[in-house]
């Protein structure tokens, strides 16, 4: 009797700290609000008969897509403006010049005249830099092996994505437990020396990772999330799956700023069996200004019928939830051009690529 009142205790504190912006399990919590108004977002669709799959990434007038079930080729490039296939690159396959997988982009910078993105090739644990411009140029692959940079854990986990950080980088691996021998990982940015082939040091927005075996939802994606670094690589932006809230790491002072709706579930609901539970922020962009989450609101249980998110919230750095966008297509994916300036969405339903005019 005595243990049931002391977990029911347990289970009222948690909830009552969730609720009152003391997290018990990420960083102190600030509550926000809702814009007063929602703004309905024009969605126009860009003509291309060359999308190969929802992970893509584009710069001016290129649309270069990731395929990762792709038999032959990872990655494939077309000219949107012209509606033209421009070439495949990085060959699937067991030979020296071929790949079992690479990562998605995240970012394309310059380098000099050219432009160029970092991919990640998980099996062999190899950070390679992909000169766009020269491969388009030659016809082929033009690949700089940047270094082997082991996972930071002994189970495999691998880095979901790789951005550069002057002479360092920047990689997230998501949190997992295990049994009760086994310590959680917590999910975690890590900081890779550019001559060093193991993490330099990991920040996380996590102290603890919750273990619940009720729940319909894995205890192992409570605390997954989109994430993204700004241009000027100070700070990650950290958009939550199951929580309606934003985490903004300060990457040079080593902070956490963490902001959720208000009226919003807390870390609560991880306790709970989760039948009901939102699924929140699928994707997330940004820019100098503004963060851009993509966000779906609802059971995930509706998510295969809908195949995408009708809203975008847009935030500033300090928090501030500034717009809703309702969107009129559902978009599974987010992009913010670099050159452009432009946001962009990909829409599973018809397999397609939409321009997201903000401004409008």
């Amino acid at each position: 009797m005595q243990f049931r009142l002391y977990c029911s205790v347990l289970l009222f504190c948690l909830l009552m700290a969730s609720s009152c912006g003391e997290s018990v399990f990420t960083a102190k919590v600030e509550k926000i609000a809702e814009p007063e108004k929602t703004v309905v977002l024009v969605a126009e669709k860009i003509v291309t008969d060359h999308l190969f799959s929802e992970y893509f990434a584009v710069f001016d007038t290129l649309l270069i897509s990731s395929c990762p079930n792709s038999p032959e080729f990872i990655f494939y490039v077309s000219d949107i403006k012209n509606n033209r296939l421009i070439g495949s690159f990085m060959r699937r396959g067991l030979g020296p010049r071929e790949y079992l997988g690479l990562t998605p982009i995240k970012r394309i910078e310059h380098k000099g005249d050219d432009i160029t993105a970092l991919t990640y090739e998980p099996n062999k644990r190899q950070l390679f830099e992909w000169n766009i411009t020269k491969s388009i140029e030659i016809g082929g692959d033009s690949i700089l092996r940047l270094g082997c940079y082991k996972n930071p854990n002994e189970f495999g986990f691998t880095y979901s994505g790789m951005y550069r950080l002057g002479k360092k980088y920047l990689g997230y691996t998501p949190g997992c437990s295990f049994d009760v021998d086994t310590k959680p990982l917590l999910p975690t940015y890590w900081i890779l020396d550019g001559s060093e082939i193991t993490p330099a040091y990991g920040i996380s927005v996590v102290k603890d990772v919750i273990t619940n075996e009720k729940s319909v939802v894995s205890d192992n994606f409570f605390f997954s999330s989109a994430w993204s670094l700004s241009p000027d690589n100070s700070k990650v932006v950290d958009a939550m799956n199951w929580l309606q809230q934003i985490n903004i790491i300060d990457l040079d002072k080593n902070n956490v700023f963490s902001y959720r709706v208000e009226d919003s579930p807390g870390e609560g609901i991880f306790r709970t069996k989760m039948e009901h539970a939102a699924y929140q922020y699928h994707d997330v962009v940004c820019d100098d200004n503004s963060i851009y989450g993509l966000y779906f609101g609802e059971p995930i249980a509706t998510y295969e019928e809908s195949m995408g998110c009708y809203w975008l919230h847009e935030f500033d750095w300090n928090g501030k939830f500034k717009t809703k966008y309702h969107l009129t297509v559902p978009i599974l994916r987010i992009w913010l051009d670099s050159f452009s300036g432009i946001l962009y969405g990909y829409c599973a339903e018809d397999d397609a690529i939409y321009k997201l005019n903000i401004d409008c």
